[in-house]
């Protein structure tokens, strides 16, 4: 069996010895116990991946030299978007760590009248970086800061075509949606969106359901994700009111 060889985010790759960033010292040294001479991958949009050799290992700092280009960055043919509800730290957290693994590029926190909790932005971020490192992608997903859901709903991004994800459409048609646009989704918190919120989003995007069944918050968001992730040349037909 190949030996596994650890992948580090590291945000200057340009000049000189590569400094790796504090928080992958326990992990590389305590856990992984690397020591000067070991290989590991280090990366970023802008460098590209590249495996390198340790240097050094200080008690406070670990130093690697690149050695091999691995692979250069190459942009995704679309970018795919989630707007979602906070939920359970532990939900939401699995919510953005599954999402990057299966290919979003951002993500919208956003306050609708049924939620019932706060975004953690700086423990979301380091899931994402997490996630990233271990999925092989070499871009970590944008998180946006927390917005209202009427600020959001009012100016949708640019550049997408918004989809909604609605429980229990009451007139469903099937239809095919436009694959070559970025596609960003819009999910509930727990509860569901207001009556009047699903009425703006009825109005404002594209409103489809999941599922005959009720799912959980974070079973729409990431099966939203999964669904675009998994036809890159096309998605199947939802059931689009």
């Amino acid at each position: 069996m190949a030996k596994h060889i650890p992948r580090i985010y590291c945000p200057d790759l340009e000049m000189g010895p590569i400094i790796l960033p504090d928080d992958c010292h326990l992990h590389l040294v305590s856990v992984l116990k690397l020591k000067p001479g070991d290989e590991i991958i280090v990366f970023n949009v802008e460098s590209g991946e590249w495996l390198c050799i340790l240097d050094s290992i200080r008690k406070h700092s670990i130093i690697a030299r690149k050695w091999r280009l691995l692979r250069e960055y190459q942009p995704g043919r679309q970018r795919l978007g989630l707007a979602f509800c906070p939920i359970k730290p532990g939900n939401t957290g699995l919510i953005i760590e599954k999402c990057t693994e299966l290919g979003a590029t951002d993500f919208w926190p956003i306050i609708s009248e049924f939620t019932n909790y706060k975004f953690k932005f700086d423990k979301m971020k380091m899931i994402a970086k997490g996630a990233t490192e271990q999925c092989g992608r070499l871009d970590i997903p944008v998180i946006h800061q927390e917005i209202s859901f009427e600020n959001f709903v009012n100016e949708l991004p640019p550049d997408f075509l918004w989809i909604s994800a609605l429980e229990r459409l009451e007139e469903r048609q099937n239809s095919s949606i436009d694959t070559s646009k970025n596609c960003g989704f819009i999910v509930g918190p727990e509860g569901g969106f207001s009556e009047s919120e699903r009425n703006r989003l009825l109005d404002l995007t594209i409103p489809i359901t999941l599922s005959p069944n009720v799912l959980r918050s974070e079973t729409a968001a990431i099966s939203c994700i999964a669904i675009a992730a998994s036809k890159s040349l096309g998605f199947p037909e939802f059931t689009e009111n």
